[in-house]
């Protein structure tokens, strides 16, 4: 029995590293990267990702049943847009929120009822991230920090493959406002931190 559990703990850790790397090819071909943007280069030894976003892994959340969930989007966007390119001194990105919600929504009733589709389901994301910048060496520390928020909605007689599609709508949707509001809060708010 101890082996039985063992070769499965062993088994997990191996497909672990593969699953990430699969994601993130399947990210970069589903148009999820950020890689034709110009990156952003901070003066900065290094760059840290902190998910400090737990999902509750149960209904209403169902951003943990995505094939790409908005953490792992934040992460290729950290990945792909900012670069160190310091000698000393570290970023922060902090995502503090990444979730996806269900809201069923009222239907229909009656006869009417029978002769109306309507729309049963609500998707509301939200993507809370900041970045923190500190460089002793230079006495400057900074932090900007952005709120994506957006909403789909499918009909009650959608199908799981229109309803999957939906989701990385909305996921697209988000990461795309993220990447524009993250480049001008650094503008705006760390470009002393910055290297033109």
């Amino acid at each position: 029995m101890r082996r039985l559990f063992l070769a499965l703990v062993l088994g997990l850790l191996v497909v672990a590293p593969a699953g990430v790397v699969a994601r993130s090819a399947w990210a970069q071909s589903g148009g999820f990267g950020f890689a034709d943007e110009t990156p952003i280069t901070l003066n900065v030894a290094e760059i840290e990702v902190v998910n400090d976003y737990v999902s509750p892994m149960k209904p209403p959340n169902i951003e943990y049943q995505l094939q790409l969930t908005p953490a792992e989007v934040v992460r290729l966007w950290v990945q792909d847009r900012l670069k160190a390119a310091g000698s000393s001194g570290k970023a922060r990105v902090v995502i503090k929120n990444a979730s996806i919600v269900e809201v069923n929504l009222p239907r229909t009733t009656g006869v009417k009822g029978w002769f109306t589709t309507d729309q049963s389901q609500r998707y509301d994301g939200r993507v809370e991230v900041e970045i923190q910048v500190d460089m002793p060496a230079k006495g400057y520390a900074g932090s900007t920090s952005v709120v994506v928020t957006s909403s789909q909605s499918v009909s009650e007689d959608v199908t799981l493959n229109q309803r999957e599609k939906t989701w990385s709508q909305l996921v697209r949707d988000m990461a795309r406002d993220m990447d524009a509001q993250l480049a001008k809060g650094i503008r705006d708010n760390l470009f002393a931190a910055m290297i033109l």
